[in-house]
This record gives structure tokens, C-alpha cells and sequence, in this order.
């Protein structure tokens, strides 16, 4: 591989060495990691001794201009040989490496794996990254407002809610599904206050149903998350819990297998409030910034806001890159309020999201009336607990 690939919440590299062979005589494997959990270098070492059935038989650590690497050597049954070093980077990232030697008669250079591991540690390069420390800024100056300045009082004055329906358009202009999203602050003392019902649905060629429920505090470091989506391809569905310490789990419903936990940085939050992110962007001096978005499959994706230079209307016109390698990308269209109207989705075709009512959305799909009118019961019953 020639580039970082996104795999599972971590960018990866991965490289064969060859020394006079068909076959591979080292395997080498970088890994940065977006959420990493704080554990200590030793508690890392004797996991991945664990995990592969191993032996840690030296410990140390490679000091660099830009990096201190702690590392083991690590060898499995006289047959492998394993180099592992990290190193913990700023934002709550880590850079681990990992070269496997194969031992006789495929790499009968025995210091193979310690030779390779440390021309990758010398050769490393790391530069701060601004953007993701502004947009660190960002997200601790919205869990400081809270949703006060986004939710517009209800019939009870302690209470806040928002409510937003957008259709779906393919690039034909065809109607092909619509979002709804319904946000409120109970204005209750209770420690998970805001809640939160997302429902997609897409017909057709893209057909899909997802439904997602969220709770948090009024800071969004707590929170509770489930989603299920009903697709061609099987139903799925998801489970999300951030602890006081910043711990994200994420869990498959409806399995046994365990759950992966992640340490999010201070620049992650979750889409629920990427309105938020819009507008607080906007009420910045910054031009551009990197926030880690997470969604509600338990997916963390570090994600490039700029603001795009807007005729009189719309009011403003903000370029969102998805940096997950995928190509996704969208241009969010907001209005004077700073609320969004409209977004363009880009991949290899073009969705147009504009924001329209449920009346229209009744209109345009009837089979769905009973997700649209009983959306407040469904958040009432269907909270994560």
C-alpha cells in the first residue's frame, strides 16, 4: 500500500519487505489511531503479547527529534518475531508500528524486524495539525452554550425543542427519501436532559430505513446511543455509550461479541450536533477546522469544515470534506439564521437535501406516516436506558 487507508476509527499503512524471496520476509504495519485508550506502554505490550500467542523478551524505547517510541520484541513460539512500538500524539491520537519477521528460511537476517522497525522510526515526520486544535476550540465553546442558542422554547418554557425535515433528491431532482431529526432539552435536572430521534428513509435503488435515539448531558460528555437500520442487505443496529471519563463503547446489538472502546479527543462530537458545528463556526474567526464526527454506527471521522466565499442568499456556503478516504463530500447551503437549507452530497453521484416540512413530507411518502406523526412517542419509548 502507498497510502494511509481508513479502517475501523484508525488511518492504516501497511508494506511487505522482500530480502531475495518470493515471499514476504517482513511484514510491517503502521497504524494511527483517532481515538486511541490511554494505556500505559506496558499494559499495550502485554496485550499484543496476548494476542498473538507470545513472549515479551526485551522492552525500550527509540528517542527521535519529533517522537519518543516506546517498543517491545515480542517473539511467538521461536516461529515470529515482533516488533511493536507507539506513541502517544497530541488530540488524543497514537501512532503504533508493528513490523513480523518470519523466522528461517524465509528471513535469515535476524535482526531483520529491529533493523526495518527502527529506519521507520528514524524516518518519521510529525507536524502538529492547527486545524484540529481549532476545531477542538469549536466543540469546547459549543458544550459551554449548550443548545440554548439553537432550540427555541416550546409550550413549556423549561423545555426546548427543534424539529427539521429534509428531502432527498437524486441528481435527476427525483424524490428518493427524506431525514427527520427532532432535538430537545427537557430543562429537567435529569443527567441525560437531551434527547434526540433521527429517522432516514430511502426508496428504490438506495433503499434504507434507520432509526437512531440519543441521549446526553447538557455537555454532550455523556451520552447514550442506539440505531437500527433495515436494509436489502439484513437489519443491523447499533449500541454507543460515552462514560464521565470519555470512554466510548460501541456494541452490535443482538450479538455477543464485545464491544470496542475508544478514548474520543476533544475535537470529536456527534452528528446530532453538526448544525452546531455550523454555526458556531461561522460565529468564529476561523476559516477552516477539522472536527472528529461521530455517527451512529460508532464511526469517527475526522472531517475538514471551510467556509466558502457566498453570494446574497444563500447567507453562507460551507465546504464539509470527509477525510475518510472515501470521497464523500458535501457544500452546506445556511440561511441568515444560520440554520441549513440546503446540502449537496457528493460521491460518485450527486443527493440534494432541502429542507421542506412534514407536511410535505406526508405529501411525497404516506407509507411513512407513522414514523412522521408518533415521533415524539417513539423518542419517549425507545430511549437508550
Amino acid at each position: 500500500e502507498k497510502q494511509w487507508k481508513y479502517r475501523r476509527n484508525a488511518f492504516t499503512l501497511s508494506s511487505d519487505f522482500l530480502a531475495g524471496s518470493a515471499n514476504p520476509a517482513a511484514r510491517v504495519r503502521c497504524r494511527y489511531l483517532l481515538a486511541a485508550t490511554r494505556a500505559a506502554a506496558d499494559m499495550q505490550f502485554e496485550q499484543k503479547a496476548s494476542a498473538v500467542g507470545g513472549t515479551i523478551v526485551q522492552t525500550g524505547q527509540t528517542q527521535t527529534d519529533m517522537l519518543d517510541i516506546d517498543w517491545a520484541y515480542i517473539t511467538q513460539n521461536s516461529k515470529l518475531k515482533i516488533f511493536f512500538g507507539t506513541t502517544p500524539l497530541p488530540n488524543d491520537r497514537q501512532l503504533d508500528i508493528e513490523v513480523y519477521q518470519i523466522e528461517e528460511p524465509l528471513a535469515p537476517d535476524a535482526d531483520l524486524a529491529e533493523q526495518v522497525f527502527k529506519r521507520i522510526a528514524e524516518g518519521l515526520k510529525f507536524k502538529d495539525n492547527q486545524l484540529l486544535e481549532a476545531g477542538s476550540v469549536i466543540v469546547a465553546e459549543i458544550k459551554n452554550i449548550g443548545l440554548d442558542y439553537i432550540l427555541p422554547l416550546a409550550g413549556n418554557k423549561q423545555t426546548q425543542s427543534q424539529e427539521s425535515f429534509f428531502l432527498i433528491k437524486d441528481a435527476r431532482n427525483h424524490s428518493i427519501g427524506f431525514t427527520m431529526d427532532v432535538l430537545i432539552d427537557s430543562g429537567t435536572n435529569d443527567q441525560l436532559n437531551i434527547q434526540a430521534v433521527s429517522f432516514l428513509y430511502a426508496r428504490g435503488r438506495y433503499a434504507q430505513e434507520q432509526a437512531a435515539f440519543f441521549q446526553s448531558d447538557n455537555s454532550f460528555n455523556k451520552f447514550a446511543w442506539k440505531s437500527e437500520t433495515v436494509s436489502p442487505a439484513g437489519r443491523s443496529g447499533t449500541e454507543i455509550t460515552l462514560d464521565e471519563a470519555g470512554v466510548m463503547a460501541v456494541g452490535k446489538l443482538g450479538t455477543q461479541i464485545e464491544k470496542t472502546s475508544y478514548q474520543l479527543g476533544p475535537a470529536a462530537i456527534p452528528d446530532v450536533f453538526l448544525e452546531m458545528v455550523f454555526k458556531q463556526t461561522l460565529d468564529s474567526n476561523h476559516k477552516k477546522i477539522i472536527v472528529d464526527i461521530i455517527d451512529s454506527d460508532g464511526q469517527i471521522t475526522p472531517t475538514l469544515i471551510s467556509r466558502i466565499e457566498a453570494e446574497e442568499e444563500p447567507a453562507y456556503v460551507l465546504e464539509v470534506e470527509f477525510l475518510d478516504g472515501r470521497g464523500f463530500s458535501e457544500q452546506v447551503y445556511l440561511d441568515n439564521q444560520k440554520q441549513v437549507s440546503k446540502i449537496l452530497l457528493q460521491q460518485k453521484s450527486l443527493f440534494i437535501l432541502e429542507r421542506t416540512s412534514a407536511e410535505n413530507i406526508l405529501r411525497e411518502f404516506p407509507e411513512q406516516a407513522n414514523y412522521i406523526l408518533q415521533k415524539n412517542k417513539m423518542l419517549e419509548q425507545n430511549q437508550p436506558k
